[in-house]
């Protein structure tokens, strides 16, 4: 399960299948496989903006979206050059390794990541600027 204190405001993760069984029953428009934003982060609860609507979930409810070359692509960075460059000659960059994707500064490794949400706090804690989707 993930706790509160792993996300951020404008993180992206998704309703578990039971959940989104219980929006359908409920007659929501939410399509499958959809994922959200986070809006709202409490200790008990989250809320998500999935498609035009904002829900709020019990934390037992949601998952993190596996980070993949599709998201990285979707992120704007481009194929086979998962890396940021900045003006004092750091390099920050992503590498995939069996079943997650690797950062590492210049040649140093920092983490292992294997969701969509890690990578955005990552690249937001060493350029405070989100990471956004392209249209």
């Amino acid at each position: 399960m993930i706790e509160a204190r792993e996300l951020r405001i404008g993180n992206y993760l998704q309703p578990k299948e039971k959940a989104m069984k219980e929006l359908w029953e409920q007659e929501m428009d939410i399509k499958p496989k959809s994922f959200g934003e986070v809006t709202s982060i409490d200790n008990d609860e989250i809320r998500l903006y999935i498609d035009s609507m904002e829900i709020e979930f019990y934390y037992e409810d949601i998952q993190p979206i596996p980070l993949t070359e599709e998201w990285l692509l979707k992120f704007g960075f481009k194929q086979n050059s998962f890396s940021l460059n900045f003006e004092n000659d750091t390099r920050i960059s992503i590498y995939k390794e069996n079943n997650c994707f690797i950062a590492q500064i210049d040649n140093t490794v920092i983490k292992e990541i294997k969701y969509v949400h890690e990578w955005q706090n990552l690249y937001f804690d060493f350029t405070d600027e989100e990471l956004t989707l392209n249209k």
